[in-house]
């Protein structure tokens, strides 16, 4: 708290101002309609139901992003990872249906490209923005040329198209040097696509290459054995530090950095991109960044290191975490909390750990669930079984638990994270009790 109350002193705040927001237009904004956003105005609104929160979002559809490996797969209808964002946004709030242009936080406003609104507190999660735009020649050939990406609802489809009419030749997957959101994703996608052609009978005239634009195919050490071991006996070539940077569609070759001032290209038939990401540019260019452009915040309790009314969470964060929605859920329940806290004037009561959970679905019926911390530490929900090891059990959490959990339970503010798991039975109660309301 003495900590707290230093940085209030040195950016000029008084504890009035910090914790009062009587002559704001909200006492909470939230910048971002994605389950960070949602599911934080969900929780606030569960604990004080008084509470006068905006929620900045432009979008009209809320997408379950996690879902579009799955369907990319063909093993997920692609209709079911969408909703208008009507259904799911709390009739509590305010929808300021805006596009953020900046945050003016030494007056309490966030301005957008309808106007401004100040807050007594803001909760920033815009989410990361994709940069198909900065590998050269992509976008043109996005969808076509054998050219495809699970991270659009609009390409993922052709990832499945793709997959079953290539019959045969070479298959790339590549993953960036940017930090990206969920660090799986683009070993999901060479593992599926691999069980695909395997379940076609195609596999045997196909090559299949993984080309990571960083050290490793997963950043986290205590999972990167097994998932190397199983690309190797999938007979997956594992290639690092190959950066894709462009794309020639129509000959279909891929241009890879793989030094300072090398290039190597290679041929393809079937290219899966998982695109550089990168802060919002309205994100980057405020005075809430950090050097790299991400909101710059205390790793434990969120909060803002130099506004102590503003917290970020989510992708659009700088918290040396993965980037997984499950780890957006845990930081939402941590800020919340923490924001409540400072409303009243208490000393913070929640801390993040840094915990991240990446389903990492490697065939139509098993999966690895990697659950780790800060430093990778792991932390694994089932204390019973190695997670390292691919699993159907969580092959149908991730398939068929997992989605009703995120509309039904992430976004209401119902799950808060896996230190919920003794709770389970309550949680399912009061899904199907707002279910049947609804």
């Amino acid at each position: 708290m003495s900590a707290m109350l230093r940085r209030i002193g040195a950016t000029g705040f008084s504890l009035r101002r910090g914790f009062s927001s009587a002559k704001a237009d909200y006492d909470v904004v939230i910048v971002g309609g994605g389950c960070g956003g949602i599911g934080a105005a969900s929780q606030l609104l569960m604990k004080d139901r008084g509470l006068k929160i905006a929620i900045v979002e432009p979008s009209d559809e809320h997408y379950y992003q996690p879902g579009w490996t799955l369907a990319g797969a063909n093993l997920l209808p692609m209709k079911s990872t969408v909703d208008r964002m009507s259904n799911v946004m709390s009739k509590k709030v305010t929808w300021v249906k805006q596009k953020c242009e900046t945050f003016d936080p030494e007056n309490n406003k966030v301005v957008t490209d309808g106007g401004e609104l100040t807050y007594g507190m803001l909760l920033v999660t815009p989410g990361i923005k994709l940069h198909f735009d900065r590998v050269k020649g992509l976008i043109p050939t996005l969808g076509k040329n054998g050219v495809c990406s699970n991270y659009s609802f609009t390409t993922a489809p052709f990832t499945k198209q793709f997959a079953e009419s290539t019959k045969k030749g070479t298959f790339i997957f590549t993953s960036p040097a940017t930090p990206i959101k969920c660090g799986g994703a683009p070993l999901k996608a060479a593992y599926l696509i691999d069980d695909l052609s395997r379940r076609l009978g195609n596999r045997d005239s196909q090559n299949f290459k993984f080309c990571a634009g960083g050290a490793a195919c997963f950043g986290v050490p205590y999972y990167r054995g097994p998932l190397e071991e199983l690309l190797a006996e999938r007979g997956i070539e594992n290639i690092v530090s190959h950066n894709l940077v462009e794309v020639r569609g129509e000959e279909q070759i891929a241009v890879f950095q793989t030094g300072p001032e090398s290039q190597t290209e290679m041929k393809f038939d079937f290219l899966h991109v998982v695109p550089p990401q990168g802060a919002h540019d309205f994100m980057a260019k405020s005075p809430l960044a950090d050097a790299s452009g991400f909101c710059e915040v205390d790793k434990g309790t969120t909060q803002h290191v130099k506004y102590p009314n503003v917290f970020g969470i989510g992708d659009a964060s700088n918290m040396p975490a993965s980037k997984t929605a499950a780890a957006t859920v845990s930081q939402a329940t941590v800020a919340s909390s923490n924001m409540l806290d400072f409303r009243a004037g208490r000393a913070f009561s929640k801390s993040y750990n840094g915990y991240a959970g990446c389903p990492i679905v490697v065939s139509n019926k098993s999966c690895i669930m990697a659950e780790f911390g800060y430093d990778g530490v792991p932390m694994e929900s089932l204390k019973f079984m190695d997670q390292r090891k691919p699993s159907r059990l969580w092959f149908h959490m991730k398939r068929d638990a997992f989605p009703t959990m995120y509309w039904w339970g992430i976004l209401t503010g119902l799950w808060r994270g896996p230190s919920m798991i003794p709770e389970i039975p309550a949680v399912y109660n009061a899904g199907k009790a707002s279910a049947l309301r609804a």
